[in-house]
Parts: C-alpha cells; sequence; structure tokens
C-alpha cells in the first residue's frame, strides 16, 4: 500500500514538470463549444438582475427550461401517502437494523433468517372515469285548457235621483248617483220630468193617477225635479233604500236591453308543449271540471265539461355531476379533462374526468420475504447485501424469443403483417347506473345491463391484452351526449399489446381517433425498425421467467445440509 503511494506521488511530479502536458490555445480550440473568454453574456456578470429580467419574457419558449420546471405538467406527482407507502419498509429496517441482521456471521457464513417487514405490495392502477355537464332528465309535464265565459252585456239599468230632501218621496238622492256617473257606470239621461210625474211613473196614485198628481203639485215641497240616470249594473238596495218601483216591484225604474254569454276555450300551455319537439303526449286530454251550470252575471251557463288536463312526457337539460366520489378520493389523481361533444362547439356541453387510482395489493398477505445469512457479506464491520437477481441477459432473450414465437404465430399472410389486434368497444351511460366499462382490474358495477361482448371485452382487458385508445360519444338527444363508448385494440397476447404501444410511439403510428381506432398490425419492415432493447418488458418478465424458473440456490442448499446432517445422524457411532 505504501508502495503504491509513493509511485502515484512520482507519477504527479514528473507529469507536472513536462510543459507539453500544459493546454495551449490550440488545444482549447479543439475542444467542444469553446469560444473564448469574451463573450457576450459576460455584460451580465455585473448585472445578474438584468440577466433575471431579460431571461424572464424567453423562459417559456425555452425547451431545457419547460422541462426543468415542468411547464407542460408531464412529470408524475406522488402523493405524501404514496411516498410513505412505498419506503414503510425501507425505514422500519433503518430505525432497527439489529433485528433483522440478528444471528448473522461477519465471516459471510449463512446464518439465520429473519422476516422482513411487509412491503408496500406491488400497486398497479386504473384509469376511473366520471362526468360533468349537461343531463338529459325526462319528466311528466301537465297543462290545462279550460272554458272561458265572455259577457256581452247591452242592459241598462233606470233610475230616478232628487236632491236629499226629496229622497224619502221614493227616490235616489243625487250625492248617490253623481259619483257613479263620474265612475262610469251610470250617465246622465235627457228626462228631468217634475217629482210628482216620476212618482207617477213609478206607480204612484195607484188607479187614480190623475188625481194624486193634483194633490201632489198642489204641495210646495214637491215643486221641483227628478233626473233620470242608467246605469249598465243594478245599485244595490242598501245604497238607494228609498227607490222603489211599486208597479214592478223592482228597485231601478226599468231595465233595458240584455245579457249574453259567450264561452271559448283557452288553451293555456298545451299549445307550447305539444309543439314543443322535446315532448311528446302520453295520454288523451282528462275532463277535470264539470259537467256543471254557472251562472255568470245572472246568466245560466251549462257546459258539459269547464276544464281539461293533457299530460306530456319531456325531455329537459340538467347541469349534472358524478364526480364527487373521485374527488373526495385522496388516493386518485386526476389526469385530464376530455370533451365528448362531437363535435365540439362553443363550451364543452359534457366532459370526462379521468382520474389514476389505486388497486388493491397485488402482493398475497402470505407472501412473506427473508434476508438469511448467506444473503449478506461482511468485512471489517462492513455489511453489504448479497443481490441475487435475475441476469437482464436472460429477461431479454425471453423477451426476443418470445418476441418471435408470436410473430410466428400473429402472422398475417393476407396482408404481410404481425400483432394485428381487433377493435372492441364498450358502453357506459352519461349519469346512468349502466356501466360496463370498469377499467383494467377492476370488476363491473353492473354485469347484469352489459351485453356478452361487453363481458368478454372486460375479461380480456382484465388479463391485460387491450389496449385503450379513448372515449367517444356514440348516443345524443338534443345535442347532448348521452351514452359514451371506451375504444379498445385487443391483441392476441400480452407481448403483444405491449410491442404495440411502444412501437407505435416509435414508429410515430397512431391510433386514430377512438370512433375509428386502427388495431392492424406492424407491417414486416415496421417490424424490423422496431428497437427491443428501448422498450420496457417488465409487466412479461415474471411470466416468462415462471416458466424456466431454477430452484432457490438458498433452498437448494439448505437442502443439501440438511440431507448431510441427516446421513451422519443415522451413521452408526462407533
Amino acid at each position: 500500500m505504501e508502495q503504491a503511494r509513493r509511485e502515484g506521488n512520482d507519477l504527479g511530479r514528473t507529469m507536472r514538470g513536462n510543459g507539453a502536458n500544459t493546454p495551449g490555445q490550440g488545444q482549447l480550440g479543439e475542444l467542444p463549444g469553446y469560444q473564448g473568454t469574451t463573450l457576450p453574456e459576460s455584460t451580465y456578470f455585473s448585472d445578474p438582475d438584468r440577466l433575471t429580467a431579460e431571461a424572464r419574457p424567453i423562459a417559456n419558449a425555452n425547451a431545457d427550461y419547460r422541462t426543468v420546471t415542468d411547464a407542460d405538467n408531464t412529470r408524475p406527482r406522488f402523493s405524501s401517502a404514496e411516498i410513505e407507502d412505498v419506503t414503510r419498509r425501507g425505514m422500519t429496517i433503518a430505525k432497527d437494523p439489529d433485528t433483522y441482521l440478528d444471528g448473522q456471521q461477519l465471516g459471510g457464513s449463512s446464518g439465520t433468517c429473519t422476516p422482513l417487514p411487509p412491503g408496500a405490495g406491488n400497486k398497479g392502477y386504473y384509469e376511473a372515469v366520471c362526468n360533468k355537464g349537461s343531463k338529459i332528465s325526462e319528466g311528466e309535464e301537465t297543462c290545462t285548457a279550460r272554458l272561458v265565459p265572455s259577457v256581452v252585456n247591452t242592459s241598462r239599468y233606470f233610475y230616478y235621483g232628487v236632491r236629499d230632501q226629496n229622497e224619502g218621496n221614493g227616490f235616489a238622492r243625487n250625492a248617490v248617483m253623481q259619483p257613479k256617473v263620474a265612475a262610469g257606470i251610470c250617465r246622465v239621461e235627457a228626462a228631468t220630468p217634475n217629482v210628482c210625474d216620476a212618482q207617477v211613473e213609478m206607480g204612484a196614485g195607484g188607479d187614480n193617477p190623475a188625481s194624486y198628481l193634483r194633490w201632489c203639485k198642489g204641495l210646495s215641497s214637491m215643486r221641483t225635479t227628478a233626473q233620470l240616470y242608467s246605469c249598465s249594473s243594478e245599485i244595490p238596495q242598501a245604497e238607494i233604500p228609498a227607490h222603489v218601483n211599486h208597479r214592478t216591484g223592482t228597485t231601478y225604474l226599468r231595465k233595458e236591453g240584455s245579457t249574453s254569454v259567450t264561452v271559448t276555450r283557452n288553451e293555456g300551455s298545451c299549445p307550447a308543449l305539444a309543439g314543443d319537439a322535446a315532448c311528446r303526449p302520453v295520454a288523451e286530454e282528462v275532463c277535470t271540471e264539470g259537467p256543471e251550470t254557472r251562472m255568470v252575471e245572472g246568466v245560466a251557463v251549462t257546459q258539459s265539461c269547464w276544464a281539461w288536463s293533457r299530460t306530456f312526457s319531456c325531455q329537459r337539460t340538467t347541469q349534472a355531476s358524478d364526480c364527487t366520489d373521485l374527488d373526495a378520493n385522496r388516493q386518485c389523481r386526476f389526469l385530464r379533462d376530455e370533451c365528448l361533444d362531437d363535435p365540439q362547439s362553443g363550451a364543452c356541453k359534457v366532459s370526462q374526468r379521468v382520474y389514476s387510482c389505486p388497486l388493491p395489493d397485488e402482493q398475497a398477505p402470505g407472501d412473506k420475504q427473508y434476508i438469511c445469512g448467506g444473503d449478506v457479506y461482511c468485512i471489517n464491520g462492513d455489511c453489504e447485501p448479497i443481490e441475487r437477481e435475475a441476469s437482464t441477459e436472460f429477461k431479454d432473450a425471453l423477451v426476443a424469443l418470445h418476441s418471435l414465437g408470436d410473430a410466428g404465430n400473429q402472422f398475417d399472410p393476407d396482408n404481410l403483417t404481425v400483432f394485428k389486434g381487433e377493435r372492441g368497444a364498450c358502453s357506459k351511460k352519461i349519469f346512468g347506473a349502466s356501466n360496463c366499462c370498469s377499467g383494467k382490474g377492476v370488476p363491473l358495477l353492473t354485469p347484469w345491463l352489459c351485453s356478452a361482448a361487453d363481458r368478454a371485452l372486460d375479461e380480456k382487458d382484465d388479463k391485460g391484452l387491450c389496449h385503450k385508445v379513448g372515449t367517444y360519444c356514440s348516443d345524443k338527444v338534443l345535442g347532448i351526449c348521452v351514452t359514451s363508448r371506451d375504444a379498445y385494440c385487443c391483441f392476441g397476447s400480452k407481448l403483444s399489446r405491449i410491442l404495440q404501444e411502444q412501437g407505435r410511439i416509435q414508429l410515430n403510428k397512431p391510433w386514430g381517433k377512438p370512433k375509428d381506432a386502427k388495431c392492424e398490425g406492424f407491417t414486416i419492415d415496421e417490424f424490423q425498425h422496431l428497437d427491443l432493447s428501448k422498450m420496457d418488458f417488465t409487466e412479461v418478465y415474471a411470466e416468462f421467467t415462471d416458466a424456466a424458473k431454477l430452484p432457490d440456490e438458498v433452498e437448494t442448499m439448505t437442502k443439501i445440509q440438511q440431507k448431510i446432517e441427516e446421513y451422519y445422524g443415522r451413521a452408526p457411532r462407533n
């Protein structure tokens, strides 16, 4: 060790004394990106505030700046709960390492096995969706049509009015009649007879009116006139208690004209509902009032029905959302908002919100893991675990072999393509109970409402055979989406799906719009241009290695030791 130190120092002194090793201007010129020491940016050395001010407006256009600041919001974000879940096992061991290394020998020989604390499990995620926007609601609306009587009144009621002191002679007071004239109820007629003549006209004098007139006109109090009034309606007797026609027994002097009633049907809001394209009648109209005779301004009017009711079933637009549960679920992370309008015109009417939610842990509760003496090697008090990971070359070889096998099995000789998929789609009622698109790893919520094709697609998706292309609106009412469909491309194997998903990115080959998803395979030329080394096949490694799994070496060595001990334990002792 000391000799190596001396040799290193000697080499350093020798190299330092050799001037040929000092960089010159020529060597600096060969340095990539070197442009000398006088650069335009040097003006910022003494004015860093100007650097900040001038950089701010152009920063958002700089690709490197956007990558560092995640301006496009593409970097995954993890909640505190997710981070704590993943690091819980490591933190537990770090707090009490002696518990998990208890019984280990520094020389690296095998010792006892200590169970590790449970890990976070192999969490998977699925896309959960909900909807916000306009909802079509169907309900019953009722309208009423009724008969409306119209009165044509040509009747006139005549009265005599006098000064107050002659009211008791059988007349109405002018003080009562004049306000009614002003109100338009009555009008002043031309006749102004002597009060005695007016009395005779209303029956005074009986069978000998001439004798009564001679006597009446001889009275000084009767030497005045009466004013004739005609009114459109009869005046209540309480207002003119002395005014009586003794010949007819009526309060008024006489009545002229008549009152007639005509009946018309008022349809109310029924024409609007009948003409509404969103409404349809659900029953015949029903009579709700009648038959009946009604008095209308003294005229008896009889009708077999006075009112009818009509019922319509109408579709109306309301605002709705079924995202409350997902918004409140802290384990779910919002990913994106997709408008289902097709085509979209103006503000989005119905949108689909997509969340990433965790699946239940895939690691079974009974699958315990251990750290054993043979898995730790210590020297000078420093211990390191011996990692026994499978060879990455072995996994890559397995993927390559399976890829070639699938390519042969899924080769289409007619179109000369490989890894061709089939288009499938499932349906979901917007704001409805029927949902046949549960997502990978999640059971169907309403299987009894789903078709056989929907259930078969869900099984394929759960097996990892399908790629979701997207969602589109398949049924609209009044321009509002009421049913959506999730479009998928399903393949013959999980490996085929992974090759398609990651291969299309390399080839810049789109899936197409969800409504017209393209699930065609790769051409031979396209498949030859795929770089499998850049693809992530972690999802299928376990399936491939299960078929070629070798016995665990620790377990094998333990069994060998047990057999040796058993052999010597049975050997006869001398």
